[in-house]
């Protein structure tokens, strides 16, 4: 995707924050969202609108945290809207087999589904916090672009937007 100016784009949709809610967890007992575990080079859709988190139809994108409790190293996951080819891009990698998260978002396939691809063996949790639909609902928020600026940065002297350096908690 990509975000235009306001008013340029009449099909642009608007984002519509929600509270984090869990569409996906491959450790919960065997069901359209739990059981099994991704299999090593095997793809599993999952119909974000069927779940319990009150996606409306009218999503056409989500906005995803998406993690991987790998039993060894995985090449990488991939994430797309169901009913296309599979892209060969990953949404992240977690090479040293520990657990990786990161945001993605991904577009709604056929029927509101997502599909997910593993290189290798992984529990899977995806949690959803939000999705893009047609401007005008409830809560719909739009894009605004800003210069960017360092918010925080731990290596700096204590003050406002610096230190203390975070400390392992080993």
């Amino acid at each position: 995707g990509y975000f235009v100016a306001a008013g340029t784009n009449f099909s642009a949709l608007a984002f519509y924050p929600i509270t984090p809610c869990r569409v996906v967890d491959t450790r919960n007992p065997t069901g359209p969202f739990g059981r099994p575990a991704m299999s090593a080079d095997t793809s599993r859709e999952f119909n974000v609108q069927a779940s319990g988190c009150n996606i409306p139809a009218s999503a056409r994108a989500y906005s995803m945290n998406t993690t991987v409790v790998p039993g060894g190293a995985l090449s990488y996951l991939t994430m797309w809207p169901t009913g296309v080819q599979r892209p060969e891009v990953s949404t992240l990698n977690a090479l040293t087999g520990t657990v990786v998260a990161n945001a993605a978002i991904v577009p709604a396939g056929t029927n509101g589904s997502i599909s997910v691809y593993s290189t290798n063996n992984t529990e899977l949790i995806v949690d959803i916090n939000g999705y893009f639909a047609p401007p005008g609902g409830v809560g719909a928020l739009s894009f605004y672009t800003v210069s960017p600026c360092r918010v925080a940065d731990t290596r700096d002297a204590d003050g406002t937007c610096g230190g203390p350096r975070m400390e392992s908690q080993e």
